[in-house]
């Protein structure tokens, strides 16, 4: 099967178009994906902050009561999943998870550094990071807080929808263009092959122009003098045939 030179060059520009798209996308998906979790675990940390600035009295006469109070108004956010505050013998003293504690988050109340933890609950169907703040330094306790990872797949969901969209009018634009642009690019070649064409069954009265600024115009400019000797020769060559007569 034939596939003419303006799909060639149609098809070409119009898949490296599409593939710059997608890996443009990519990037930018991977670039949001990285600050969104930043400023997720950033605006854990802060929670956290502020918890064990405004808690530091209850810690420390084991206001269980008290303790609560605070961190049930801050569970109000959305992307928190849960509030833990530990003594520094990492005993519970308050939690927003009604006294259900997942196993996992068990296992992980020992660890009290500075990283962040990734910790799944319900068998994997919530996925958190574990952020814990130090209350006094870790000398009276910890402020643990669970961010939810779905917070993060919900906000790139959406922006991905943004991206793909603006990307992909974009792209749509550039296709067009492309295929335009091929057109122009290719149509005074398709011209000059029909002329060479003409040329060769003896049609040679119609002179060749071709209004381009580049090599084509050059390949047009000497096709036209190939036309001109052709038909000067053509007319000697019939001169000489009427003067033999």
């Amino acid at each position: 099967m034939r596939l003419s030179l303006r799909w060639k060059i149609s098809g070409i520009l119009v898949v490296s178009n599409l593939f710059l798209g997608i890996i443009l996308v990519l990037i930018i998906n991977s670039t949001v994906a990285q600050r969104i979790e930043w400023e997720l675990i950033e605006r854990g940390r802060a929670l956290g902050s502020n918890l064990a600035q405004s808690a530091s009295e209850q810690i420390l006469s084991e206001d269980s009561f008290g303790l609560k109070q605070i961190i049930t108004k801050a569970l109000s956010f959305e992307s928190v999943a849960y509030i833990v505050i530990q003594n520094s013998e990492n005993e519970i003293l308050a939690e927003t998870l009604n006294g259900q504690i997942p196993p996992e988050l068990t296992a992980l109340l020992p660890v009290t550094d500075d990283k962040v933890h990734d910790l799944d609950l319900d068998g994997g169907a919530i996925k958190c990071r574990d952020i814990v703040i130090p209350v006094e330094e870790g000398y009276l306790g910890f402020v643990r807080v669970g961010m939810k990872q779905d917070y993060i797949d919900r906000a790139l969901r959406e922006i991905n929808v943004l991206i793909i969209s603006i990307i992909g009018g974009i792209t749509l634009i550039g296709i067009l263009v492309v295929i335009f642009l091929a057109n122009r690019i290719i149509s005074p070649i398709i011209y000059l092959t029909e002329k060479a064409n003409e040329i060769s069954q003896g049609k040679i009265n119609e002179a060749i122009q071709v209004r381009t600024n580049d090599e084509i115009r050059d390949l047009g400019e000497a096709l036209e003098r190939l036309r001109e000797s052709v038909k000067i020769a053509l007319e000697r060559l019939k001169k000489r045939q009427s003067t033999q007569i």
